[in-house]
């Protein structure tokens, strides 16, 4: 008999709903995952492709976090226990929450 972990994992698998879930953890941990201060200038948009795309709540937000984007490869991948992300991309915005 199979554990229903396992059965779900497949089945997200499966119907290639992994990515969706990822991004939906990811906003969820946010703040515990990249820290207080740049979260809160800042809010994960979307993972595609091992990209993450970051919204930032200004240009010099998005500079002040540009110098960070291998420390938040590594910490995101460290939060996943695997490698889903290669690449960081930011991007000036209206941050939705």
């Amino acid at each position: 008999m199979q554990r229903v972990s396992k059965i779900l994992d497949k089945l997200i698998r499966q119907y290639g709903l992994e990515g969706k879930m990822n991004e939906h953890m990811l906003a969820d941990k946010w703040e515990s995952v990249v820290g207080t201060i740049i979260a809160s200038h800042s809010y994960p948009a979307g993972i595609h492709y091992k990209k993450l795309y970051i919204i930032v709540d200004s240009p010099v937000w998005l500079q002040e976090i540009s110098f960070y984007k291998e420390d938040l490869i590594d910490k995101v991948n460290k939060y996943f226990g695997k490698n889903i992300i290669k690449e960081v991309y930011l991007k000036t915005g209206q941050m939705i929450r």
